[in-house]
């Protein structure tokens, strides 16, 4: 049963490729000379599900579009594949801004904040949160909770202290779900996202004067590159990292790493994620077609978000295309 929705979800994917943006549409948002005409290529391809907003409030353009996607993906999810976990990061998303919310009493309305809906709905997360209720979440979020509520009682008030603790919590749920998955392009997905997470706070934490234990607290596990690696190394320059990471599978990513701008580093990793699925996006009998439609479509609403962004901001054209991800149709 769980092949066969596979093979329909699979098949109903093809026809969703049709809706991604061309190069040459992207290139006509780039080089748009205004924003109004670079949100009217998005309306035009039927971006944002038919919602109509004003050029400066694309966001609800592309909320909608996000919406859509996790829709899809929460209809076509099937057991024992691991799909879930592209919805799990919206509950932690979710949850992230909850937690916040409920620490600063903000009573406004911050579902501008919100990810679309993942395996909790979105209204019993924000009560959960709010009444201190963890009991009917996953373990291990109802775990990271309790820990930033001790926290907070100690007096730890940093936002970020509740985005440490919440993203170590989804890899460890997430990685928790992949060890029932049948599907080893998922794991390879997640794996290298904590190592290229990891990486990049390597390399950020070394560049405004972390030390070796606030790298240690905050490191994801998970990944293929071991704690004991990132600590060997993070008392010797940065090129040290970049030379190792030569001869393992991120080879090519690696080259990209400038410490001083990780932007190049962040289109690689983008455009690797893809390729995890892209060399099997015609085997209809595997997760590769649904996963890389979903993650080649959110990459392609952040890029369209930044675009927008650049743009409503007057950015140089040519700063814009160095952002740029790989064309996944």
């Amino acid at each position: 049963m769980a092949s066969n929705s596979l093979v329909y979800s699979n098949a109903r994917v093809k026809s969703l490729e049709n809706g991604f943006l061309s190069q040459d549409k992207i290139s006509r948002m780039v080089f748009s000379e205004s924003l109004e005409e670079a949100v009217r290529v998005l309306l035009e391809s039927g971006y944002g599900n038919g919602t109509i907003a004003e050029a400066y409030d694309f966001e609800t353009i592309l909320s909608a579009e996000d919406a859509k996607v996790s829709e899809f993906m929460a209809e076509s999810t099937v057991p024992k594949m691991g799909l879930e976990t592209f919805l799990m990061k919206n509950d932690y998303h979710n949850a992230k801004a909850f937690v916040k919310a409920k620490y600063m009493h903000n009573q406004e309305d911050i579902s501008y904040m919100l990810a679309p809906k993942g395996l909790v709905d979105i209204e019993d997360l924000k009560t959960f949160i709010f009444n201190d209720n963890y009991s009917t979440l996953s373990p291990i979020m109802a775990e990271a909770l309790s820990e930033i509520d001790s926290k907070r009682v100690m007096g730890d008030k940093s936002p970020r202290t509740i985005d440490v603790i919440l993203d170590k919590a989804m890899y460890k749920d997430i990685c928790k779900v992949l060890k029932s998955a049948k599907a080893p392009s998922m794991v390879k997905y997640h794996q290298a996202n904590i190592d290229f997470s990891n990486i990049s706070n390597f390399i950020r934490y070394k560049n405004i004067g972390f030390d070796l234990k606030q790298y240690e607290q905050d490191f994801i596990e998970g990944g293929d590159i071991s704690l004991a690696t990132f600590k060997a190394l993070y008392d010797q320059p940065i090129d040290t990292l970049l030379e190792k990471l030569r001869y393992t599978k991120y080879s090519q990513v690696a080259e990209t790493i400038n410490p001083k701008d990780l932007v190049p580093f962040e289109t690689a990793w983008d455009n690797y994620l893809i390729g995890i699925f892209k060399q099997d996006r015609y085997d209809v009998f595997s997760v590769a077609p649904l996963a890389g439609y979903y993650v080649a479509k959110k990459i392609e609403i952040k890029v369209v978000r930044m675009i927008l962004i650049l743009i409503k901001n007057k950015i140089d054209v040519n700063i814009i295309k160095q952002r740029l991800r790989d064309y996944y149709a």
